[in-house]
């Protein structure tokens, strides 16, 4: 196991804790931002990064990264912000026994889908855009990379056809 794989874990327990937490509808929420996310992210990540790379110069790879992850959390939040005014409406039906702890599990299972889909994407993504021989080295190493990156293949139909194209260090 390596250093990466431990800081994955803990990022996928985060997701896990965070869907137990909030419970269900909330994890729904924030798993349909993670798709609408990636989405948004992946079709303005270029003319965005283009026109950032103008102004700011410095590398390319970078400033994709860090433009792609900016637009996806934007996206994500909004979505998450819209499921939140919705959870408080239906927060009526906790009266009902033993639906707040299934609301918690149900939720818990789906934020550790969620993690398992964002840290997957995110690693796609820094395979397409290498930003540093450490990072590309402890991917190539991981254990648990490679898997996430495959289970996160079912949002590669939202990326654009130019970033599937690239060819991956994976």
């Amino acid at each position: 196991m390596t250093h990466l794989d431990i800081i994955l874990l803990i990022i996928l327990g985060g997701f896990t804790l965070f869907g137990l937490w909030f419970g269900f509808l909330h994890a729904i929420g924030s798993l349909v931002g993670t798709v609408v996310g990636a989405f948004i992210a992946s079709h303005y990540y270029e003319p965005i990064s283009n026109w950032t790379l103008s102004i700011t110069g410095g590398n390319f790879n970078i400033v994709k990264f860090i433009v792609f992850i900016i637009l996806f959390i934007i996206a994500n939040r909004l979505v998450g912000f819209i499921f939140w005014l919705v959870e408080k409406v239906f927060s009526v039906l906790k009266i009902i026994p033993f639906l707040g702890t299934i609301n918690r599990l149900l939720g818990g299972l789906l934020g550790l889908f969620e993690g398992v889909l964002v840290v997957g994407l995110t690693l796609f993504f820094i395979s397409k855009f290498p930003l540093s021989e450490w990072l590309t080295g402890s991917m190539l190493k991981s254990g648990m990379a490679a898997y996430l990156i495959k289970i996160s293949s079912i949002l590669w139909p939202l990326l654009p056809a130019a970033l599937k194209q690239i060819q991956s260090i994976m």
